[in-house]
């Protein structure tokens, strides 16, 4: 096979180019603070639920309250009993439901 001939590459010339760096030229924009942080979470209205109910919540009332499915609300009732210490409990009522209220206090 004959070799191929390798030409010579004419190599350009490299223009510098300086570029001064000014101020953003976009202005930052006002990011509007508000004064009273979101107090109605979820779950705040569920620990409200809990506690306003004196023959305690179903599930099903706290799914269609919060839309929330089902393993959602049990997971958020699990994690404010475990992180503050409510002692929310639970029980089957007449009808099968589960009902979730707070200990009476005495």
């Amino acid at each position: 096979m004959p070799k191929k001939s390798s030409k010579s590459v004419a190599k350009k010339a490299v223009k510098k180019v300086v570029v001064e760096v000014k101020e953003n030229p976009i202005k930052e924009l006002e990011v509007q603070k508000t004064e009273n942080p979101k107090t109605t979470t979820k779950n705040s209205q569920l620990i409200e639920m809990i506690k306003t109910a004196e023959e305690g919540v179903t599930l099903k009332q706290i799914c269609e309250k919060l839309t929330w499915q089902a393993h959602t609300a049990r997971s958020a009732i699990s994690r404010l009993n475990n992180s503050q210490n409510l002692g929310i409990t639970n029980e089957k009522s007449a009808n099968g439901d589960r009902v979730y209220k707070l200990p009476k206090k005495d």
